[in-house]
């Protein structure tokens, strides 16, 4: 089984993979065109992928480069945009995505950046998913390693192209057909000078869909439960759940969800334990049984003064800090509401006597060094089957996982599911995957697929309050640089 654990590769393997990265961002940065990134350069990708140990390289320098857009503008994104954050007073990162004021030419803030370090992502895969067939003829005896290496590739292609889907892309149920506008599908590297236009949303899911399912074959062999550093059989079946929900596909989001769930080998962590999934950078939260199904360890890299860690949860630097509406949802029994789970109030600096998130920290230091990003937890899945049977009229099947989510946060209580009406049952599931998935950036996305306006709370200092569903400030625009490159490409309504 290969454990892409940074902490766990000795120091030489360290220093290849960083100069690896150099050559990545040197050749991305140089690129005439967004899509056209060939990140290792012809004679770098030649050399690299001569042998299995590049492969395995190549492999690791693509989850660091997707720790990199999930940690950074991508991974704040789902929040900021959302109504669960006010700004502070030296707030300045993301503030246009904030205020809904982004523009094509923002192409070195979130506007670019999330466009164009995701798709390093999928070319960095796409190379490697052309080099593993020749390597196993090459290598027969290493054709396990090669199958490992290749479905993890698969699934972060998928992954990289959902993630632009749900930025730049209206959500799959905005036309009946899903025949709107998605993002340009890459399964290779473009030709120089060649032009490449945006797929359907439909043919966009239709590919996400294809690579997960593609690579649960070469996947299953390794369908080892004390792995959550990199992507796992069970990742991929936890992803299918997700994308099938975003999808309208109810059916399908409850048979991936109930595959994970019913799985021995994950069980959601104890209210006790509950803080540990967040902060503790170990392979396993609950061995061998553990919530987290994915996540990316941030160990061995200096955190930035643009990341999800400090912006949202340094005590001394964070810039945005909790809404009352989202604070207004937890009770006083909530373990999540407290200092020891997911809010900490500073005693000094910048925000003192303000609540900022404590999801990844301890509560009481700086975020200097955060350990870990979640991708995919379990309590997710039954948050996503709670939601599929509510829309497939199974109102008791949708109370039974709200409630099991909800007694786990309050472990002193009897919880018992009550409603007025199937919508108050709805309001119910929309607040409690909230409450338990805030700060993990969901709340923006979950409400443009639901087709929800957003509507701030009374303490909104933004100068966009509310927006009314559909609208086009629900997406960012295609950055200038690709549309100027790129003659096939269309940009977003609202941004001409």
């Amino acid at each position: 089984m290969l454990v892409y654990n940074i902490k766990k590769i000795e120091m030489k393997k360290i220093n290849y993979i960083l100069i690896l990265l150099a050559i990545f961002s040197v050749a991305f940065v140089s690129c005439k065109k967004f899509l056209e990134k060939e990140p290792i350069g012809k004679t770098g990708k030649i050399t690299l992928f001569e042998t299995v140990n590049g492969a395995q390289m190549a492999n690791i320098g693509s989850y660091n480069l997707m720790l990199g857009y999930y940690k950074s503008y991508f991974g704040m994104y789902g929040e900021i945009a959302s109504d669960n954050l006010i700004q502070g007073s030296k707030a300045s990162v993301m503030l246009p995505q904030f205020n809904f004021q982004g523009i094509p030419g923002d192409d070195a803030l979130a506007v670019g950046n999330i466009w164009s370090s995701i798709y390093a992502v999928i070319n960095n895969v796409n190379n490697i998913l052309e080099a593993v067939p020749e390597l196993k003829s090459k290598f027969p005896a290493e054709t396990k390693t090669l199958d490992s290496i290749y479905g993890q590739a698969l699934v972060m292609r998928a992954l990289g192209h959902f993630d632009l889907s749900r930025v730049y892309a209206q959500p799959y149920n905005y036309t009946a057909d899903a025949s709107h506008l998605g993002i340009p599908v890459l399964l290779k590297t473009p030709s120089p000078g060649q032009t490449v236009p945006r797929n359907t949303m439909k043919e966009t899911y239709d590919q996400i869909i294809a690579d997960l399912k593609a690579s649960l074959p070469f996947l299953q062999q390794y369908a080892n439960h004390t792995t959550q550093f990199s992507i796992s059989y069970h990742a991929a079946l936890a992803l299918l759940s997700r994308v099938y929900l975003y999808k309208g596909d109810w059916e399908q989001s409850i048979t991936y969800a109930n595959l994970v769930i019913n799985d021995s080998g994950y069980q959601l962590a104890t209210a006790a334990n509950y803080k540990s999934v967040f902060i503790n950078n170990t392979t396993s939260e609950t061995s061998p049984k553990t919530e987290t199904i994915f996540k990316l360890t941030n160990s061995g890299f200096k955190n930035s003064d643009i990341s999800v860690f400090s912006i949202l949860s340094d005590i001394s630097i964070a810039q945005y800090t909790p809404s009352a509406k989202l604070l207004s949802i937890f009770d006083a029994d909530d373990i999540r509401s407290g200092s020891n789970a997911m809010f900490n109030r500073p005693a000094t600096g910048n925000n003192a006597g303000k609540l900022i998130t404590a999801k990844y920290v301890d509560g009481s230091a700086s975020t200097a060094n955060p350990s870990a990003i979640q991708i995919i937890r379990l309590s997710e899945l039954y948050l996503n089957r709670a939601e599929a049977n509510w829309n497939l009229q199974k109102y008791p099947e949708a109370a039974e996982d709200l409630r099991i989510i909800s007694q786990r946060a309050h472990p002193t209580v009897n919880i018992t599911i009550t409603y007025n009406s199937t919508a108050d049952l709805y309001r119910q599931i929309a607040n409690e995957r909230n409450r338990e998935l805030c700060f993990e950036d969901h709340r923006f996305f979950d409400l443009v697929r639901r087709k929800e306006s957003l509507q701030r709370g009374t303490d909104c200092n933004s100068s966009v309050c509310s927006l009314t569903y559909p609208n086009n400030k629900f997406v960012l625009p295609i950055p200038t640089k690709e549309l100027e490159a790129n003659k096939a490409m269309i940009q977003n309504p609202g941004y001409q």
